[in-house]
């Protein structure tokens, strides 16, 4: 991954990334997910530790196993995964390849943010969120 690219791409790790896919042409096709994310907030916002998503957007989050595991803290993992499940599918259901949260600051490919779910609901889920 180019240190270009790197700049859109999501950290969820000291040395791991969603990549960014190229949206080049796509931007007018987005659609709002904050709906389809309703029951995630609860961490989403507990997530959002290294700035505000309205000033940095996604590098606002902190996504590692660390800080998934951290937030979980305060949080019931079953609600939490069901929550995420919903999420995965309504975002799969979605009509558009292009999503777009508002609360986040951050458009990308529907495949990034299916990324990120799938490795939410990993942390969620994991019996040693924070191990490696």
């Amino acid at each position: 991954m180019t240190e270009r690219d790197r700049q859109y791409a999501i950290q969820i790790g000291d040395d791991a990334w969603i990549e960014f896919i190229d949206l080049d042409g796509r931007y007018a096709q987005a659609i709002d997910i904050d709906a389809m994310l309703d029951g995630l907030w609860p961490l989403i916002c507990r997530l959002e530790t290294h700035c505000v998503a309205g000033c940095c957007g996604m590098d606002a989050y902190d996504f590692t196993r660390e800080g998934v595991a951290t937030a979980l803290l305060e949080l019931d993992r079953a609600h939490m995964h069901a929550a995420c499940m919903g999420a995965k599918a309504a975002v799969t259901a979605a009509t558009s390849d292009v999503l777009t949260s508002a609360t986040m600051n951050h458009v990308a490919d529907k495949r990034v943010f299916l990324q990120l779910l799938d490795h939410l609901d990993d942390c969620i889920t994991a019996q040693d969120c924070a191990g490696t």
